[in-house]
């Protein structure tokens, strides 16, 4: 079909033909003639690379040129988010607004109501309509993207509540490249089905072992014995290689092997710019390995990394800068970073209790990261068989086909909050209202038999009775009391929540930093660092050291909690040592954590805590304990020591801008407001730009002459 047949309006065909595209794919093509345009669901399941984002804008702007009303598109990563924001941008050309959210749970974001394509994680969308937000109503249509991620035992069961909730009012439009049963996944959502194999560049699959290369269509070839070589070769004739690994070190190992490997194929001008790019990235102990691996044109990527820096390698990669990236699985989530190789080097990973076998769901999306659409006009997907018969691998991930979806709803954790927010934020009146709903989830439709939901929903329910986040009346319909409601709002476990209510008192006599954090650490919502068994006498020493801290009692050796309990000391420690400002950088070393791990973990627990301010204020808090626990959320957000506290309540301010003031003797507000310009200058950090912002934060006129810039810059993290 050309772009000058679609059934749209000509302004849409403008854009599409402006982006130099003439003509759709047939699985696009399919997909608009399915009724799609009318209105209808659709689940569109296509290889990646096949234009599904471009069939989502074209319905999407098409029914809001029609009939007005917002629409909203969900991805699974923040980094998603924001790619699909940059992209959707260009239809501001036909007069819409175009919006991301992200983060902050515990808001309704009103000022959303004047965009009209909203882009949104799925668990931020959920937040939205916990808090019911009043632009919602105004919700034409929905695109969930990887929708696959519905089989997630973590995000699976929000993803799946978010189109219960949506069934019906809106249209849906489901996204992904690999489904097992898609048909199963439109019957319920009551959906058109397009499903194709074509691909805009073909893709060539095949596995490598000792040597020999056996592709799916039975050519062999001999290679040299090494993998590494698959590699290399792709760098050779110019183009680009994703190399998977199953863990963080080997993706730095490899890059580090492949770095020497790559660099003699580098141009001088090459070098030059990685070693620019190189010279961006903050000194801690992984970007020291990182810079390594980037002066010979290789990075690793991996949840260990910063956002920023993990944005920086994807845009360098796909410049054609960085020549190979190694990376563990995060890397084919979604993102965009094509390449013309990909090699997995693994199809096994560690899961707690011994190495299982990759899905193939989960491989089937790596290597539909192969062919450059515009750039390849064929794509390698090649599997390294490292142990395993290259005919198992055969059949097993190229031949086979992915796994099914299976709803998640039975998440225990995912379910206890579910169905708290059902009952406080959606009216639901009682438990036969509550068996309603669940009767339209995927769950219900799945499993043919609610039996085991109910019985779930009913300990539940009793949980949440007992513990005072709801009542009955006596027609036993749900009464929602403010805790409850408020712990939905806050996007937290109930049981996280009951763990809070339950300190409260503790807090109040002996209100510390080491037994909040541990408070903290213990609760289902917060990633624990893992105390390893040669760490562990350590943090034992430390609990009983600081046990007068603590709210909670020192599990004994025997006891099944004991080495979570050693996980929560050592979680604990690291957040102490971030509000006393030791270095990011030693933290990292100290610990044995990636700065990824340590910005997530201080996320987290920024959330957490502002939670457990929101929960206490129920209680009639004590004033005092109420502002020690402000002030030392405002230190966990900058991880700064109590005398800092009043420096980082300006703009731009953070842990090192603060320090560097304080130790230039600009001790409080009033030092700044009293200093000439040309003093603060010369602090370290400070700019006219953020000057200015200070200025006009503290309502004073005044100008400012830019001093000469300096090198070094402070990660955007902790601005």
């Amino acid at each position: 079909m050309r772009v000058d047949e679609l059934p749209v309006d000509e302004r849409v065909k403008a854009v599409i033909r402006g982006r130099g595209i003439e003509e759709l794919y047939p699985p696009q093509a399919e997909a608009l003639k399915s009724g799609v345009l009318e209105g209808k669901n659709l689940v569109l399941a296509i290889p990646t690379a096949s234009g599904k984002t471009l069939v989502s804008e074209i319905v999407m702007v098409s029914r809001l040129l029609r009939e007005g009303g917002k629409a909203v598109y969900l991805v699974p990563l923040k980094a998603l988010a924001e790619e699909k924001y940059r992209e959707f941008k260009e239809w501001e050309k036909l007069g819409f607004k175009v919006a991301v959210a992200t983060g902050d749970y515990d808001s309704s974001d009103e000022w959303l109501g004047k965009y009209d394509i909203i882009v949104a994680t799925a668990e931020k969308f959920d937040s939205l309509l916990r808090h019911g937000a009043r632009w919602i109503d105004d919700v034409k249509i929905v695109v969930a993207d990887e929708v696959h991620l519905i089989g997630s035992y973590d995000r699976g069961a929000t993803l799946e509540m978010i189109l219960t909730h949506m069934l019906g009012r809106v249209q849906i439009l489901a996204l992904s490249a690999t489904i097992g049963n898609a048909e199963e996944l439109a019957g319920w959502l009551d959906a058109e089905l397009v499903v194709s194999e074509w691909r805009p560049v073909q893709l060539r699959r095949g596995v490598f072992h000792r040597g020999i290369l056996l592709w799916e269509d039975g050519r062999i070839e001999s290679r040299p014995e090494s993998w590494y070589h698959l590699v290399t070769d792709a760098v050779k004739r110019g183009k680009g290689a994703l190399v998977f690994v199953n863990t963080r070190r080997s993706a730095e190992k490899e890059a580090l092997a492949l770095s020497k490997l790559v660099s003699p194929h580098l141009t001088r001008p090459e070098k030059r710019a990685l070693e620019n790019l190189a010279g961006q990235l903050e000194d801690n102990p992984t970007n020291e390995k990182l810079k390594r691996a980037l002066r010979g044109g290789v990075a690793f990527h991996h949840a260990g990394l910063s956002r920023a820096e993990r944005t920086l390698i994807e845009d360098a990669f796909r410049g054609g800068l960085i020549k190979v990236i190694t990376a563990t699985p995060t890397l084919a989530a979604g993102v965009n970073t094509p390449a013309f190789r990909v090699v997995i080097r693994d199809t096994k990973r560690y899961a707690g209790f011994g190495w299982t076998d990759i899905p193939v769901l989960e491989i089937q999306q790596m290597m539909g990261r192969a062919g450059r659409p515009k750039y390849d006009e064929y794509g390698e997907a090649i599997i390294v068989a490292r142990t395993d018969e290259p005919g198992r691998l055969m059949e097993r991930y190229i031949r086979g086909k992915p796994e099914k979806l299976f709803s998640m709803l039975a998440n225990e954790q995912a379910f206890r909050s579910q169905v708290l927010a059902l009952i406080t934020n959606f009216g639901i009146k009682n438990f036969r209202d509550l068996v309603g709903f669940l009767e339209k989830t995927f769950y219900a439709y799945q499993r043919k038999d609610l039996s085991s939901l109910e019985r779930k929903a009913k300990d539940v329910v009793y949980f949440l009775i007992e513990n005072e986040f709801i009542d009955l009346d006596l027609n036993e319909n749900f009464i929602s009391l403010p805790f409850g409601k408020r712990t939905s709002q806050l996007y937290i476990d109930p049981l996280t929540a009951k763990k809070f209510k339950d300190a409260f008192p503790a807090i109040e006599r002996n209100p510390n930093p080491f037994g909040i954090f541990q408070l903290i650490a213990s609760t289902p919502d917060m990633a624990t660092l893992t105390a390893r068994r040669r760490e562990m006498e350590d943090y034992l020493d430390l609990a009983y050291e600081l046990e007068d801290k603590l709210y909670a009692g020192i599990p004994y050796y025997e006891d099944s909690r004991f080495q979570g309990f050693l996980s929560q000391v050592k979680t604990a420690k690291v957040l102490l040592d971030w509000i006393n400002e030791v270095p990011e950088a030693r933290i990292c070393e100290t610990y044995g954590i990636d700065p990824g791990d340590l910005y997530r973990l201080v996320e987290l627990a920024d959330w957490l805590m502002y939670s457990l301010i929101e929960l206490y204020r129920l209680f009639e808090p004590s004033e005092e304990a109420l502002n020690y626990l402000r002030d030392l959320h405002l230190r966990l957000r900058h991880g700064v020591r109590e005398e800092l506290l009043e420096l980082v309540k300006l703009p731009n301010v953070g842990r090192k801008r603060a320090r560097a003031l304080y130790n230039a003797g600009f001790r409080s507000v009033e030092d700044i407001a009293n200093a000439k310009p040309a003093e603060l200058l010369k602090v370290e950090g400070i700019g006219a730009k953020i000057l200015d912002g200070i200025y006009r934060y503290l309502g004073i006129e005044r100008r400012i002459s830019e001093k000469p810039k300096r090198k070094g810059t402070l990660e955007d993290f902790l601005r």
